[in-house]
């Protein structure tokens, strides 16, 4: 468990040993949580207290102003980059004390450091992986840039065109029934109010005959019979009007009376007029209920409850059926569109992949060279290049290594082939050929060197120092002879107090640098001899 640790990396080559089990791993996971790694609560040992990992970052001379600016950061040198897991297990990240997400620490963490892990000697087997190895190696990210933009463009597009296609296609299934129910509700010349009207006048001729006994009874009642009302109450009016000259009291009264004559004469002309406007048409009332019949026929089948609703369905159909005519002409535009950047991604992948096979027979040299140089004298190296018929972010080249360590026996896929210990000289032969197209300040070596010894131990750790020229170099190793090649060297060990084993490190003076080296040589029982091996070592 590591409570507390506080540790100055120098810049070259930094070696960095301890026995198996000490916690070089753990310096490994906290380096990559602090490249946006995702935590594993099982980093917090103890649960009361949260984790903080923190690195401080010289930026001087790496040109990361623009990436820093598009995500809003402040730009300094030197940059901190912090991350933070509570109690609880949840993260957060930080640059310069500005929360950021993990994908932001990532990003501006992969341009700082890579770490190089066993388990990523497999990824030598990705075809992706060799492909951009071949463009870092070639400097190739301009063009491949351009590339890409093109593609971009192309891979919206072509999805633009694919929705838009599925889009008509869905209607195009539908259209001949849109087409029919349209026709439909267009023949039936439908109007908002229509309903309404036609079923008041319903109402009127079914009842019409009922309506003309009425008010020809009420006419008959007011004014035409002998004893109508109108003549009772005229009679009634002439006695009253009689009596007026000597009655004064009886005035008022008889205003009034006069006032309710005058309105039954009015409203006994009115209806002898609406006698009139009342006749039952037998064919009317038939034309009327057919009418209704079709309305109410087509609120059923469409599931509506007003006229209102189907004018709104019609609608409805009529956009639907000119969606097909306007999409399939802006399909037409969109394919031509299409067809017009379809042309320029092939002349950007033709292109690409040109620069590609350019850098070929001078990568494969270089690497053959590394290998054998690294005890493999009949190593040899080849790239396979294919070319795809399909068009990915990466262009239209598929590329594996292929790989032959004996004499006269030809190169197959390295996974078929390469023993781990000829896995990881590959893998640590390629990256010291493309370690200065990363452009990246600081690289991690965890046991590169696995499955090597002796001779060989020692050509890896030249390699591996000289990955480590302009740069610095943190390099995990188990071999004391390429341990003897770091400009300085870290010790990883543990040690007990009263509740627990504690893990730390401490960078070593010479004398101790000697003494560990010979520790690694001979085991826990250092001899003289491993001493002077020591010695003899960092001579070198």
């Amino acid at each position: 468990m590591i409570t507390s640790l506080d540790v100055e990396f120098k810049a070259g080559l930094n070696m960095i040993t301890g026995e198996t089990g000490a916690g070089k791993s753990i310096l490994l996971g906290a380096l990559s949580l602090l490249l946006g790694n995702r935590a594993d609560s099982q980093v917090l040992k103890d649960k009361d207290q949260k984790c903080l990992v923190e690195g401080t970052f010289d930026l001087s001379g790496l040109k990361m102003e623009q990436i820093f600016a598009a995500n809003d950061l402040d730009y300094d040198s030197p940059t901190i980059l912090r991350r933070e897991i509570n109690t609880q297990g949840k993260s957060r990240a930080f640059i310069n004390d500005t929360p950021v997400t993990l994908p932001v620490l990532k990003a501006i963490g992969g341009q700082l450091v890579d770490i190089h892990s066993q388990h990523q000697n497999l990824l030598i087997n990705d075809p992706v992986y060799a492909l951009h190895v071949v463009d870092q190696y070639g400097r190739l990210k301009d063009k491949l840039d351009g590339y890409l933009s093109i593609y971009n463009s192309y891979k919206q597009l072509k999805q633009v065109v694919q929705q838009l296609q599925d889009k008509v296609n869905k209607a195009k299934a539908d259209q001949d029934y849109l087409e029919f129910q349209l026709s439909q509700l267009e023949e039936a010349k439908l109007s908002a109010d229509e309903q309404e009207l036609l079923e008041q006048e319903q109402l009127l001729q079914e009842h019409a005959g009922e309506i003309q006994l009425q008010l020809t009874q009420g006419v008959q009642i007011l004014h035409e019979s002998e004893d109508s009302v109108l003549s009772s109450l005229k009679q009634i009016y002439q006695g009253l009007q009689s009596i007026a000259p000597f009655y004064a009291e009886i005035t008022e009264p008889l205003s009034r009376f006069q006032a309710a004559y005058i309105e039954l004469q009015d409203l006994s002309r009115e209806l002898n007029q609406l006698q009139g406007h009342v006749e039952a048409d037998p064919a009317r009332l038939h034309q009327i209920i057919e009418r209704l019949d079709i309305i109410n026929g087509l609120e059923k089948k469409h599931q509506v409850t007003s006229v209102m609703e189907l004018l709104d369905l019609e609608a409805s159909y009529r956009e639907r059926l000119n969606v097909i005519q306007t999409s399939d002409d802006e399909i037409i535009a969109r394919q031509e569109e299409l067809e017009k950047l379809t042309g320029q991604l092939t002349v950007a992948s033709q292109n690409l992949s040109k620069e590609r096979k350019k850098i070929f027979p001078d990568f494969e040299k270089k690497v053959s060279g590394l290998v054998r140089e690294l005890g493999m004298p009949n190593g040899r190296f080849e790239v396979h290049h294919e070319v795809s018929s399909q068009f990915s972010q990466d262009g239209i080249d598929e590329i594996r290594f292929y790989f032959s360590a004996n004499k006269n026996q030809p190169a197959e896929e390295l996974s078929l082939v390469a023993s781990g210990g000829e896995t990881s000289r590959l893998m640590l032969s390629i990256k010291s050929l493309i370690s200065n197209s990363l452009a990246i300040p600081t690289v991690i070596f965890d046991e590169i060197d696995s499955g090597v010894s002796g001779d060989i131990a020692d050509k890896v750790g030249n390699l591996i120092s000289r990955i480590s020229t302009g740069r610095q170099v943190l390099n995990i190793t188990h071999l004391p002879q390429v341990a003897s090649k770091g400009d300085h060297h870290y010790k990883v060990y543990k040690y007990d107090d009263a509740k627990t084993t504690h893990t730390t490190m401490k960078l070593l003076s010479d004398e101790e640098r000697v003494t560990e080296l010979a520790q690694m040589l001979s085991g826990e029982s250092i001899t003289p001899e491993a001493i002077q091996n020591a010695r003899v070592l960092l001579k070198r």
